[in-house]
């Protein structure tokens, strides 16, 4: 499966064509402003100063989201980001109180921890809260060891990272615990998917790399098919470059965000989903919850996790995979007052309640403006068109705020546009823009 890339003519394209759209999006800024004057809503009391707060991630909406909320409760917000992204928009909000530049993992683990040692040293850092990259996940997580008690870091373990961003080890526990699963079979040669017999199973299959790599899950054709032996021939499969043969589950696709604590959940969400959709409302699912809920309890887990799920035909729920980092869903708690309890006094939070955070019932559903209107484009329906325009206005886009408008204008028309012009100097090819993370999908991007 051939996946289309973007050359000069498109990136050129696409970056006249945001600059083309910026007197809209200051324009939405504009009426956004006056439409919180005209509610009478109010800056709410500034808080008292309770402590300053790390946030890595510094592209992601899901950091600024996080940054916000933090701000407003009382902490100084200190953001960071690999220097790529020096020109990430949400270095202009006001939530953030400094932007620092983290340097690439490329030039090793040791560099990376003399600056993050650096920063909380300067800036006389509390808590640190890793908005982790799939890669940078185990990062954080050595660091987390590294410095041990020094200071502390919302963030799982290393020997807990094995099992839960591994599409087999996550299968297997659920399993062991006696969580529904579908079935997998840990592949690390191309002769083991030769031999594999597919029609001894009568199941359908999908090969998923346990390696990081953005463009393999763009293409992850069903198996088996007529021409898959010449498939099998363009992977890289080794010992050192595993991947899992994971059933193919037909049903319906959630995403979920928990912030756990000792095996508790503090915080959750649960959104629809489907692949490339971004779009984020909690939905209450008791069954996804309560297997979320068995398995962090058994693993007595603490940190940020997030699963991708399917619903069957049975009403059994599946785990797809385990993300132990801060899903973009989390953009649905843009309203909320409890989201800082949970990742500030986690042990305080643990006791006293009753259940979980979750977002307010009044949330709108969130999007990203212009995903959704190159969505728009592609409309061949007019139902399809009816429900793109319900969406944009009667959503929640994710980086407006009316208290904090400068991101949702830099984002778009500084961010965006910067990488734009780094793949166009550097004639990088590129899938798409992922506008809820802040960076193009590059054949060998992060």
């Amino acid at each position: 499966m051939e996946l289309r890339t973007q050359g000069p003519a498109a990136t050129a394209f696409t970056i006249l064509a945001l600059q083309l759209l910026l007197p809209l999006t200051i324009f939405i800024t504009i009426i956004s402003i006056f439409k919180n004057i005209s509610c009478n809503k109010k800056k709410n009391k500034k808080p008292d100063f309770k402590g300053t707060i790390l946030l890595t991630g510094g592209k992601m909406t899901k950091a600024l989201q996080l940054a916000r909320l933090l701000k407003r409760s009382g902490y100084k917000i200190i953001l960071a980001e690999d220097k790529k992204y020096r020109a990430s928009g949400h270095a202009w909000s006001n939530c953030v109180d400094s932007f620092y530049l983290l340097p690439s993992l490329s030039e090793g683990y040791f560099v990376y921890e003399k600056t993050l040692l650096r920063i909380i040293e300067e800036e006389q850092i509390d808590l640190m809260i890793p908005v982790a990259s799939p890669v940078s996940v185990y990062v954080d997580a050595k660091f987390k060891k590294n410095i041990g008690s020094r200071l502390k870091i919302f963030h799982f373990t290393e020997d807990e990272l094995l099992c839960l961003d591994h599409k087999y080890n996550l299968c297997a526990k659920a399993r062991e615990l006696g969580l529904a699963s579908p079935d997998v079979h840990l592949i690390k040669s191309r002769r083991e998917l030769e031999l594999f017999d597919f029609d001894d199973t009568k199941k359908r299959y999908v090969l998923k790399s346990l390696v990081y790599a953005p463009i393999e899950r763009l293409k992850r054709p069903l198996l088996p098919f007529d021409e898959q032996n010449e498939y099998f021939s363009s992977l890289t499969i080794s010992p050192d470059r595993p991947w899992v043969l994971q059933e193919f589950v037909s049903g319906r696709e959630f995403c979920t965000h928990s912030t756990v604590h000792e095996g508790k959940i503090l915080l959750h969400c649960c959104c629809e989903s489907s692949e490339f959709q971004l779009r984020y409302k909690h939905v209450d699912n008791k069954d996804i919850y309560n297997w979320v809920e068995t398995f962090v309890k058994a693993m007595n887990l603490t940190g940020q996790i997030s699963f991708d799920f399917i619903v069957n035909e049975r009403g059994e729920v599946m785990p797809i995979e385990c993300n132990p980092r801060t899903h973009s869903a989390i953009t649905a708690f843009y309203n909320s007052e409890c989201v800082a309890d949970s990742y500030i006094k986690p042990e305080i939070t643990q006791l006293s309640l009753l259940e979980p955070c979750f977002p307010n019932k009044e949330a709108k559903e969130t999007y990203w403006l212009y995903h959704e209107l190159w969505e728009l484009f592609k409309c061949r329906s007019f139902g399809q068109i009816k429900n793109q325009l319900k969406l944009i206005f009667f959503g929640k886009e994710a980086i407006l705020d009316s208290l904090d408008p400068l991101p949702f204008i830099m984002v778009y028309h500084w961010q965006i546009p910067s990488l734009l012009i780094q793949a166009l100097k550097s004639k990088a090819s590129w899938i798409r823009i992922d506008f809820n993370i802040g960076k193009l999908v590059e054949v060998d991007g992060d």
